[in-house]
């Protein structure tokens, strides 16, 4: 096995690290959860010490024909015992309903875990969604919470059977070495040959996890499609069900052969288990009924001392099992724990503080950008100040690094090479959450919540300042839209959470994009594509709004229709990740480069379209 494929399996993290995370958040949310494991393990230990003195201690009485009150009263103490220690075990773990305390806190911690997966999601810097590596490690997190005896929860059952079983085998090595002390040496030698086998196999789903990780990735994506609204269209028209069931069949069947592998191993080690198990009891057992044979053990005495082996075993193979299933339980915390302490580039909550101003000056110095697992440079080595104030259209072919570098100036990446400045000073020294801040931005590929036609411009679900709101509707030109919507800026968006949901056509979905922007004012406006869905007449609307909301802003456009970058000051046109021509609209169609030049076969493209509407 080579050095990167061991060091791949070794969790990051080890068991002692797990537990104290995990202990921690328990201290931290439901402390009452550990108060309550200690108890759970007090009456489990006392329900098993009852029941195991039961038959032994009734046989025992009847042996020695003692008195019927006492054969009594010895009974109704051991079952009275038992009784009371198991009712109070199923209140506390179930309670009335099925909802005791112990179930409801451990659900309450899992969720409070889960909320710091989300966190770490929603919070990461930006260039973490760009990295598969981030990726794989948030779906490997997120098994430790996927169901109630994930780790996350389940890790309570397993502590607490591991605490019986520790408890219980000091109680039974005890008795056992009183007496024979190689009835305990042969059962623990055996013993731990049975967990180093187990621990072999039951690793076999860790040792595999990015192939099962892959085939479950593959199988969930293809299982949603058929109900995915966004490509519901697509599957109509282009007959795809088929194909997807096909895809689908293909990743079901790679899943399965995953399964035999994994059931042909396990099976193997559970054969081997058995093995070891019959050799463990069989020798105890031996020596005990030799004992007993040459001793003259009293029956009583003998099922006392039997059953001390037979629950010696047990809880032996309990202490490892258990352990196994907990060192399995932390591999999924390990995983967690990577993902939630993944190094962040970006200062978030500390650095210098954003200057104070109206407007901003931001220079790029000798920037260069490549994506992960790429080796071409979508920005390379550019230089370019944008003035305060300044309106700058970023206009290109695709691919030309247009979107790249809007998203290097927002900050939403970081340069591989040179520096981006906010007034002099290198955005990396600010807390990135402030500096973003700056930023009113309107995107091409834009996402909708399924909220509040209010909560969706305002970008919040409180403290809203609904005339406001309004205003930034008026301003967008959608008040009538809103106003016929069935409950106004109160309507529901969307339809996968409310059933009153409504779905804005694209236009009016842009326009609600604009009133997004206005509501948060930011210092720097950048529209990214923002009417690549309009029309000509309604795009020319759309940026004159634009034109209006920049004023005395700095701005950044990118648009593919060069016509709608005529209000700019200034118009960089990209080719291969560098500034190819910039100047005015009139300065660079005078000029005759690329530009022009793509603007010409625009023009007679939209020319070409209104001579058909005319001849019509």
């Amino acid at each position: 096995m080579s050095k990167e494929k061991k060091e791949r399996e070794k969790p990051q993290y080890g068991m002692l690290k797990c537990l104290r995370y995990f202990f921690s958040r328990a201290a931290k949310y439901r402390p009452e959860t550990i108060v309550l494991l200690f108890f759970q393990i007090l009456l489990n230990v006392s329900s098993a010490i009852f029941g195991f003195y039961m038959s032994p201690m009734i046989l025992s009485r009847l042996e020695n024909h003692s008195p019927a009150q006492e054969l009594i009263l010895t009974a109704l103490f051991l079952i009275g015992g038992c009784f009371i220690s198991d009712a109070l075990i199923s209140y506390i773990g179930n309670g009335v309903g099925g909802s005791g305390a112990k179930s409801a806190y451990q659900i309450e911690l899992r969720s409070r875990i889960m909320d710091e997966i989300a966190g770490k999601t929603a919070e990461t810097s930006y260039c973490h969604c760009l990295d598969n590596k981030f990726l794989r490690a948030g779906e490997r997190a997120g098994y430790a919470c996927n169901s109630n005896s994930a780790s996350a929860e389940g890790t309570w059952n397993t502590l607490q059977n591991l605490g019986v079983n520790i408890v219980m085998f000091g109680f039974f090595t005890s008795m056992l070495t009183y007496i024979h002390p190689l009835v305990f040496g042969i059962t623990a030698v055996l013993s731990v040959a049975d967990f180093a086998i187990s621990s072999y196999v039951y690793k076999y789903n860790y040792r595999h996890r990015e192939e099962l990780s892959h085939i479950d990735r593959q199988a969930w994506y293809l299982a949603g499609l058929p109900g995915n609204l966004s490509v519901a269209k697509d599957i109509r028209l282009f007959g795809l069900a088929s194909w997807i069931n096909r895809l689908t069949d293909k990743a079901l069947a790679a899943k399965e052969a995953y399964a035999r592998r994994e059931h042909r191993f396990y099976l193997i080690g559970t054969f081997s288990s058995a093995a070891i198990e019959l050799l463990r009891g069989g020798a105890a057992i031996f020596i005990l009924l030799k004992m007993c044979i040459d001793g003259g053990m009293s029956a009583a005495e003998f099922m006392l001392y039997f059953s001390a082996v037979n629950s010696f075993n047990a809880q032996f193979s309990g202490i490892l099992n258990n352990l196994l299933d907990l060192k399995n339980k932390c591999v999924d915390f390990s995983s967690m724990l990577e993902y939630l302490n993944y190094p962040e580039p970006y200062n978030f909550g500390e650095g210098e503080d954003i200057p104070e101003d109206f407007t901003y000056e931001i220079k790029l110095e000798n920037v260069s950008y490549t994506y992960p697992e790429s080796d071409r440079k979508i920005i390379d080595g550019m230089d370019l100040t944008i003035k305060r104030g300044e309106k700058v259209a970023i206009v290109g072919l695709n691919g030309a690094g247009k979107t790249t570098l809007i998203k290097l100036v927002t900050g939403l990446l970081d340069p591989d090479e040179g520096r981006v400045l906010l007034n002099g000073v290198d955005i990396r020294k600010f807390d990135r959450t402030e500096y973003y801040k700056l930023f009113s931005a309107v995107f091409q590929h834009f996402n909708m919540y399924d909220i509040t036609v209010a909560e969706t411009v305002a970008q919040s679900a409180t403290d809203i300042d609904l005339p406001r709101v309004r205003d930034c509707i008026e301003k967008a030109g959608l008040t009538k839209a809103v106003n016929d919507l069935p409950n106004g800026i109160n309507t529901h968006l969307g339809r996968e959470v409310y059933l009153d949901g409504v779905v804005l056509s694209g236009g009016q979905t842009q326009r609600l994009m604009l009133a997004r922007a206005l509501y948060k004012n930011g210092a720097v406006l950048v529209l990214d594509e923002p009417t690549a869905a309009l029309d000509p007449l309604a795009e020319r609307d759309m940026y004159e709004k634009y034109n209006s909301m920049a004023e005395g802003k700095t701005s950044l456009f990118i648009s593919h229709r060069l016509a709608s970058t005529q209000f700019c000051d200034r118009i960089l046109y990209l080719k291969d990740g560098k500034i190819a021509e910039e100047g005015t609209h009139e300065t660079l169609l005078k000029r005759g480069g690329e530009y022009a030049e793509l603007f010409r076969i625009q023009a007679r493209y939209y020319q070409k379209d209104f001579n058909k509407e005319e001849a019509v």
